[in-house]
């Protein structure tokens, strides 16, 4: 299972110029199945965690706000 973390990593990688594929490896922490998994799907990960940070952000909108503990 990749995670964003290890997604934004190898995007962020990428972007920077980065273009070994071991050090890429190592600093997502990623197999090689994983990261050529990441590499051959790019728009079906940035659209899931994309999707996956819309629902959360509609979810906190819709909890009720607590008020801090000294406010109460």
């Amino acid at each position: 299972m990749i995670s964003k973390h290890q997604f934004e990593t190898v995007s962020k990688l990428i972007d920077s110029g980065v273009s070994n594929y071991v050090m890429i490896r190592q600093q997502a922490g990623l197999t090689s199945d994983e990261l050529d998994e990441i590499l051959k799907n790019v728009d079906y990960y940035n659209k899931k965690f994309a999707e996956e940070d819309r629902l959360r952000k509609e979810e906190e909108l819709r909890q009720p706000k607590k008020k801090p503990w000294w406010k109460r």
